[in-house]
């Protein structure tokens, strides 16, 4: 297992998506792999570094096919707007509890990491993952995830918002991951456990083209499993004393991210439905969102709002949930493994719009995502 050195491989799974597309049987099982063609276009692009000549009938098959994929993301994008501005109060309650909660415990965060990172030999780096997934008992899910799957990085500039991300076929189950500026150092192997959390993920998935594309979709669960397995990696190495520091800089990084994007959510949910419904909120100013916001925050949430990458809802709402509900799911796998109610419900329902029932039913509440928050600032200051 190692990075791999050339664009071949991406090249041939290229070449059977395109074969596939031309046989595919319904409208859902073209949007599925038209997604993951446009994708593999885009990742081959980051790596090379230059752009590629690819169009609408490379991606889609044709102009009308394109058509319906616009179509039907669109009412994907207008299905998830309204659930938000729907449960609007319970995603207010949700973040602004949690917001108000930590409080003070952030200030530990600040002016506290280096972001200089160690490097360690290839065969170290992939040791310490497979021992991390020995000690999961997910020995098994880490041999078939060895076996056909490709690592590659990527320019960082090329997507300066992106760390890391994952390619999944949903025909043939071909998984490829992608980091950004891989090194051999804590920083990409947080990215690869986050990565392995969605190629876990896809290891489960039983449903047709039409769930699929519902989960790929419109499902707030997208980042659970990922974010459920950078924390787990952040637990293993702390506790077992491997570069620590590193780790330590690694997790407070991670937890300002995680904590602007759960404030750009909160934002989101006191934002008027007609700014949302637009697409406009990203290009306003600091100034102009404080303005409609200044009823619900203090002054000084101007700084904050000058650092969130964005007010997009779909973006924020998947990786706030996934913030919150791994936190609480990491105490089951802690306690019964992965095979526990909470992430076999989650397998069962991950097509779903957002539903507040399955958060009610494992107690996902502010107060144990603070209780589970200030257990990690304990890692920090071990």
């Amino acid at each position: 297992m190692e990075f791999s050195k050339d664009i071949e491989g991406l090249v041939d799974r290229l070449d059977n998506a395109n074969k596939q597309l031309k046989h595919a049987k319904s409208a859902d099982e073209r949007l599925a792999i038209g997604n993951y063609i446009y994708g593999l276009y885009e990742a081959l692009e980051a790596i090379i570094c230059l752009p590629l000549e690819y169009n609408e009938k490379n991606v889609f098959g044709s102009h009308k096919n394109l058509k319906k994929f616009v179509k039907k993301t669109d009412i994907y994008n207008d299905r998830i707007l309204q659930n938000f501005f729907d449960n609007r109060k319970y995603h207010n309650a949700m973040f602004g509890n949690i917001i108000n909660g930590l409080g003070g415990e952030l200030t530990f965060l600040d002016d506290q990491y280096t972001c200089m990172y160690q490097n360690m030999t290839k065969g170290e780096f992939f040791d310490i993952f497979s021992s991390f997934l020995e000690s999961l008992n997910l020995n098994k899910e880490f041999d078939n995830f060895i076996k056909d799957i490709g690592i590659y990085s990527f320019k960082g500039d090329v997507m300066p918002d992106i760390g890391g991300f994952l390619l999944y076929n949903p025909v043939d189950k071909a998984t490829d991951i992608f980091s950004s500026d891989a090194e051999y150092d804590v920083r990409t192997l947080t990215i690869l456990a986050h990565e392995f959390g969605h190629a876990y993920d896809f290891s489960k998935f039983e449903g047709d083209y039409t769930d699929y594309n519902k989960y790929l979709h419109q499902s707030f669960y997208t980042e659970v499993l990922s974010i459920l397995f950078e924390r787990l990696l952040e637990d293993y190495l702390i506790n077992n004393n491997i570069l620590v520091n590193d780790v330590k800089d690694d997790l407070i990084l991670r937890n300002e991210t995680r904590y602007l994007t759960l404030f750009a959510s909160y934002i989101d949910s006191v934002l008027d439905y007609d700014l949302l419904r637009k697409d406009r909120q990203d290009k306003y100013s600091s100034e102009y969102i404080y303005s409609l916001i200044e009823k619900y925050v203090n002054e000084d949430v101007k700084d904050i709002i000058d650092d969130i990458m964005t007010l997009n809802v779909r973006h924020n709402h998947i990786y706030t949930y996934g913030d919150i509900i791994s936190m609480i799911m990491k105490e089951n796998v802690d306690k019964y493994g992965f095979d526990n109610d909470m992430i076999l419900e989650m397998f069962n329902r991950r097509g779903e719009i957002f539903d507040p029932e399955y958060l009610d039913n494992y107690g996902v509440t502010p107060e144990r995502y603070i209780e589970g928050y200030q257990k990690e600032l304990k890692l920090l200051k071990k």
